[in-house]
């Protein structure tokens, strides 16, 4: 049934809610219809609707995120189970975890984008906005399936083409088929999306002093692109990609000149001494968005959000740093931040990765991205002199200026040796955004110097309770576990009446 009637215009406000978003029919009551463009930009202004990714598995699940039983010890309500379950790679109680919302709020960004494409031939407008607002749809629903395509299903390869990749809603018709494409006909999609996208002709232009990296453009589209054949071993049209990108967009933020400390002081009593927390400045405003709209090195605005307020790095996350001249660890790394978070009874200091507030850190196409991809595919390709000089063009810009020239500049002597040196400054730059997805495409490409095999040493849990009186496990996940792929909600698959089909593990 197509949908004529629904509520997605008032005073610029679309005001959507359902709990099983893929087969929940909406309200048809006092809504508008769109009748013309200007609506629909409406729609698409709405950058709240869009920009957060609740993605746990990103969160969580790779190697940079730190789950220790000391931590646990010392306040054991630091990790909840959720926590632990995608920590851990659980497969038999994270079906049944109610606070895994990634799945429904990414389809209703695709359903939107759907809306948009289904009303357009209908309002009124010139079709030159008409073909902006259709490219724009396209870009939202290639890169909300590309997200869900790389949590809920196996890494793309050859091997895999064949297995269960996503549910493939192109329109707002709720009678679609709710069955899983193969993951080849799903990649096949976003690519087609990309193609209808790459159709937009609008720079990333400014607007109040900020780019407007909340609506669609051709470098956003561009750096998407980039990311999607990075993804797909395909490192000729990723460096193209990302070298269009860079051609129209190449701000970088200067760490040495353009980051600094909070000016809010924070304070906290442990054993009797005053202990002082240091933030970065772009944590002292939770919900105002003008630090995270001015944050000049973004394409396109989307965020990992994490409700939980902490991203416990990992030893190996921490070590990966040059704790004296690297600024992200400076800024990024907040010591003692274990107290701000309450575990000060006893005592015991963890620090926290920190960008936005507590919560959120960019996800979206970033120059910095765009320079790490080009730097990546050049060594791919052998050209390793030039991918260093590549790679030093971001580090530049986030290692101190007091710190010599031999440490600021990464040398290589060998195309693996330059690979080697870009994936663990792509890891330092874009901690817990892309590192889950980084090592399930590692594992699957044809470099086996680049794999990654993953281990947590924790104590056994259940799906209500961490069993701390227990021996400590050790948790494992091979390079080719079909754990790759987060299991999907047995609510979804209920609402679907059975058609959505659960991975197989």
């Amino acid at each position: 049934m197509k949908i004529q009637k629904y509520l997605i215009y008032s005073l610029s406000l679309f005001l959507f809610a359902c709990n099983d978003f893929l087969e929940e029919k909406p309200s048809k009551t006092t809504s508008l219809v769109p009748e013309t463009t200007g609506h629909l930009e409406s729609l698409l202004n709405d950058y709240s609707s869009f920009y957060l990714e609740e993605n746990s598995t990103a969160s969580f699940s790779s190697d940079d995120f730190g789950l220790y039983r000391e931590l646990y010890e010392a306040k054991n309500s630091v990790y909840n189970i959720s926590t632990v379950e995608f920590a851990t790679w659980d497969m038999e109680y994270l079906p049944a975890a109610s606070r895994d919302a990634f799945w429904t709020t990414e389809y209703k960004k695709i359903f939107t984008a759907n809306m948009i494409l289904d009303y357009l031939p209908e309002v009124k407008g010139d079709e030159s906005t008409k073909a902006l607002l259709r490219a724009e749809a396209h870009l939202i629903r290639a890169y909300s399936m590309w997200v869900l395509a790389n949590t809920y299903c196996l890494p793309y390869s050859d091997i895999n083409k064949q297995e269960p990749g996503l549910v493939l809603k192109l329109s707002t018709n709720f009678e679609e088929s709710m069955k899983r494409a193969s993951l080849e006909k799903t990649y096949d999609q976003i690519e087609k999306d990309l193609q209808e996208a790459l159709k937009i002709n609008v720079d990333l232009t400014m607007v109040n002093g900020k780019y407007k990296i909340w609506r669609a453009s051709l470098p956003a589209v561009h750096a998407f692109a980039a990311r999607y054949y990075l993804f797909m071993n395909n490192y000729n049209e990723a460096l193209k990609y990302a070298d269009l990108a860079l051609k129209k967009h190449a701000d970088l933020v200067d760490y040495n000149t353009e980051m600094r400390y909070s000016t809010q002081k924070r304070t906290v009593i442990i054993n009797g001494q005053e202990v002082e927390i240091k933030y970065p400045h772009t944590f002292d405003n939770q919900n105002d968005m003008n630090d995270k709209l001015g944050w000049k090195e973004f394409y396109y605005f989307r965020m990992l959000n994490n409700s939980f307020w902490w991203y416990v790095p990992s030893k190996e996350l921490l070590a990966s740093y040059d704790h004296q001249y690297d600024l992200r660890y400076k800024y990024h790394f907040v010591l003692n931040y274990s107290y701000d978070m309450g575990v000060i009874s006893p005592a015991y200091e963890w620090p926290g990765y920190v960008f936005f507030f507590k919560d959120r850190i960019p996800s979206g196409p970033t120059v910095a991205e765009m320079i790490l991809i080009k730097a990546e595919c050049q060594a791919r390709e052998g050209d390793y002199t030039a991918a260093m000089n590549t790679v030093n063009l971001l580090r530049a810009k986030r290692m101190s200026n007091d710190a010599p020239r031999t440490v600021i500049n990464l040398s290589a002597e060998s195309p693996k040796e330059a690979i080697s040196q870009i994936l663990a400054e792509r890891r330092r730059e874009m901690p817990f955004t892309m590192r889950w997805f980084d090592i399930r495409r590692f594992n699957n490409n044809d470099y086996p110097d680049d794999d990654v095999i993953l281990t947590k040493e924790f104590y056994p849990y259940t799906n209500s309770s961490i069993r701390g009186n227990e021996p400590l496990r050790t948790y494992r996940l091979e390079k080719q576990s079909r754990r790759f792929a987060q299991p999907i909600l047995t609510t979804e698959i209920e609402s679907s009446r059975g058609e959505i089909e659960q991975n197989k593990y």
